[in-house]
């Protein structure tokens, strides 16, 4: 059998506020914060880990030299069908296990004031999207395992 990677340990994102990065992941989303430390081996830069799973944290690094810098279809998307230069995240979808709780942590995002739309019926799963601080644009999902043979479409391979 060969070797590959079995999941993604942790995401990292750029930042130039990893105060309200931490607060949003640990408060509206439930995450907790598991590190926070000066990153080795880069001056003046923060790097910091909120725990959505024990295998799965979401890693932000705040280094001083972070344009502030939104452009839409460049640097942002702004919605999850939305332009963006290749390279960039485009979105995040984290994963809940169950319909029922997609629906209260929309209901809990909500009641901190983020506007939440959604759930979405894509067919192989259901989804809700909503923006992050700095203009993340984020989902989460719960639809179980990709059944290959139904989403392989032959005229886009």
């Amino acid at each position: 059998m060969p070797l590959h990677p079995n999941g993604v340990h942790h995401l990292a994102i750029s930042t130039r506020d990893i105060k309200a990065q931490i607060q949003f992941f640990t408060d509206v989303l439930g995450g907790s914060l598991k590190a926070l430390y000066w990153m080795h081996g880069a001056e003046n830069t923060f790097h910091g880990f909120v725990e959505l799973d024990p295998q799965c944290y979401v890693a932000f690094v705040q280094q001083p030299d972070n344009p502030d810098v939104r452009e839409l279809g460049l640097t942002h998307a702004g919605n999850p069908a939305g332009a963006v230069a290749a390279g960039v995240m485009q979105h995040v979808a984290m994963n809940v296990d169950t319909l029922d709780d997609l629906l209260a942590l929309r209901d809990r995002i909500r009641s901190r004031g983020v506007a939440v739309f959604g759930p979405m019926n894509h067919g192989m799963c259901q989804s809700i999207y909503f923006a992050g601080p700095e203009g993340l644009c984020l989902e989460i999902a719960t639809g179980g395992a990709i059944a290959a043979r139904a989403w392989l479409d032959p005229e886009v391979v």
